[in-house]
């Protein structure tokens, strides 16, 4: 008997105990509170329109609601479609977009006290586009003895999209400025263009190609009589001329394995695919990575592709 009543204290206890925590942790969650939640704006243009000018990208929203959903409200990633197809039925260029406090999903029990920015001002253009030519930019400098040769960049211009009154004033655009001090040899390499105006867009910006040479400015290395090569998987080709003699500038360090440099250099005649009979095609040479050509004679050769 005792013990049942001792077990029955307890479980009293236990209960209250309980109860006690409930009420408290309920009560806590309850609490409303005040809390800031930033949301991303998407907006959809008419088709013919850019933005003259970039209206915000997101809004601030002040909430007010129980503590339970405050994490759950807060973390939860966003975004407002704002169509202005709908918003500017008159098709005018300049007017306002009201914020709608009820397009924000919230648990029941939390209300959105004020909207910052609630209105926002909205500038459209007509969209235009031009194709603009490239302008090449360079910084460091070339090593000693060595000129930059054949430079070019292809394409040579890019179709820029934007607002019809920037796009207008446009007469180039720059790329981001080449390191000559990282250049080596004959090769291709990527740039990137510098817009400068985040209103504009490119066509085919990540396919533009800087191609260089670099020549030497002196010589101090003379191959003679180099065999010329052709392009393999080609029928009979007859020339009066199968070798050529070049000037190189090589670096010190490597000079001193001569006969390594003179086993690489190659020298090819460059002639176009499919072509036949007689015709006059010029001359390539194949360097190794730190050696620069000077000159090469003849500069070029007359074949007869059969």
């Amino acid at each position: 008997m005792k013990m049942k009543n001792k077990l029955k204290k307890h479980s009293l206890k236990f209960i209250s105990a309980f109860l006690s925590i409930f009420l408290w942790v309920y009560v806590l969650n309850s609490e409303k509170v005040k809390f800031e939640k930033t949301v991303s704006l998407e907006y959809i243009l008419p088709v013919d329109m850019m933005f003259a000018q970039r209206p915000p990208r997101e809004v601030t929203f002040l909430i007010e609601g129980p503590r339970a959903f405050v994490r759950t409200v807060s973390e939860k990633e966003e975004r407002l479609v704002v169509d202005l197809n709908k918003a500017n039925s008159r098709k005018q260029l300049n007017f306002f977009v009201d914020i709608n406090p009820a397009q924000l999903s919230l648990p029941f029990g939390m209300i959105v006290e004020r909207v910052l920015p609630r209105r926002i001002e909205i500038h459209l253009e007509k969209k235009g586009s031009k194709l603009v030519p490239l302008k090449l930019q360079y910084s460091g400098q070339l090593p000693e003895n060595l000129v930059l040769a054949k430079a070019k960049l292809e394409p040579s211009e890019v179709e820029v999209y934007g607002p019809r009154s920037v796009v207008s004033k446009l007469k180039s655009l720059r790329i981001k400025p080449i390191d000559l001090d990282s250049l080596n040899g004959n090769e291709e390499i990527p740039v990137e263009v510098q817009v400068g105006d985040e209103r504009l867009s490119v066509t085919g910006a990540s396919d533009i190609k800087f191609n260089y040479e670099l020549r030497a400015s002196i010589s101090n290395m003379k191959l003679s009589r180099i065999p010329i090569k052709f392009p393999p998987n080609r029928k009979t080709i007859n020339t009066s001329v199968g070798f050529a003699d070049v000037k190189l500038y090589v670096p010190e360090k490597v000079l001193k394995n001569r006969s390594n440099v003179s086993s690489s250099v190659e020298v090819w005649a460059e002639i176009p695919p499919e072509s036949r009979g007689s015709l006059e095609v010029p001359l390539k040479v194949k360097l190794p990575p730190t050696v620069h050509l000077l000159e090469i004679n003849p500069k070029s050769i007359v074949v007869n592709i059969k």
